[in-house]
């Protein structure tokens, strides 16, 4: 949804990782300065540099009635609760000349469940410009319409079952060729369609998204850092089989 979070909301965000990116030279009178940083690869290049900004309240301020709104007849009006106190702080330095689709770090947050359908939403933010290349989520759009077995299966072998598949076994392998493929074209797993999505825009846009699809970090071939916020939603009647107590 484009535009859904106001400015007035999404700035004092914004400027609370400026702050703390100021006390390392990176951010100075209003524009990035990285000229002086050593060229890394890592995954999740500087995500320490913000973590003083992670309490923060106006990382929860953020969140608006019209937001909640949206979660809410997402998850057929159920009660639902936020999984974290503030929303989750997704920074990425830029780390990569070139960009492709990982083959690692595929991953859920939690696991299938023996009721079936969606747990919760996860929401998904930006605090800055992300374009394309410039280390957006990825998400499988579709992975959430398998292997709903109705059963729990922990999230890590929801991964080795999704393996068996050729779609997922080349996704997941560094030794398939042509990855830029998986955010070209569909591909299909039975009758369900899959494909890599790049969350991709402008401050203030949200995406929504089903907490059983299958998400990885993504390389910042961008200039800029990537500023993004994520917060999970759950249903209350799921948390005791979500945490497995």
């Amino acid at each position: 949804m484009r535009g859904l979070l106001p400015p007035e909301r999404v700035r004092p965000a914004q400027q609370v990782l400026q702050r703390a990116l100021e006390r390392h030279g990176l951010w100075c009178d209003g524009e990035w300065r990285l000229d002086h940083l050593a060229q890394t690869t890592l995954i999740n290049a500087g995500a320490d540099l913000v973590k003083p900004a992670k309490k923060s309240n106006a990382l929860a301020e953020v969140i608006t009635r019209e937001l909640l709104d949206v979660v809410t007849a997402l998850l057929d009006d159920r009660k639902f609760a936020a999984a974290m106190d503030i929303p989750q702080i997704l920074f990425t330095l830029p780390n990569a000349a070139t960009w492709t689709v990982p083959h690692a770090v595929w991953h859920l947050d939690v696991p299938r469940l023996p009721q079936g359908g969606a747990p919760g939403v996860q929401i998904f933010t930006f605090l800055n410009t992300v374009a394309p290349g410039g280390g957006g989520t990825l998400v499988v759009a579709g992975s959430h319409r398998l292997l709903n077995t109705g059963e729990r299966i922990a999230s890590r072998d929801v991964k080795k079952r999704l393996k068996r598949e050729p779609y997922f076994k080349a996704l997941m392998s560094r030794d398939t060729g042509d990855r830029l493929r998986f955010v070209q074209e569909p591909g299909r797993v039975g009758d369900v369609e899959v494909q890599v999505v790049e969350l991709c825009g402008e401050p203030g846009d949200v995406y929504f998204v089903d907490m059983r699809m299958l998400h990885t970090l993504a390389p910042n071939t961008a200039p800029v850092p990537r500023m993004m916020l994520t917060h999970r939603y759950l249903l209350e009647d799921m948390r005791e089989s979500i945490y497995g107590n």
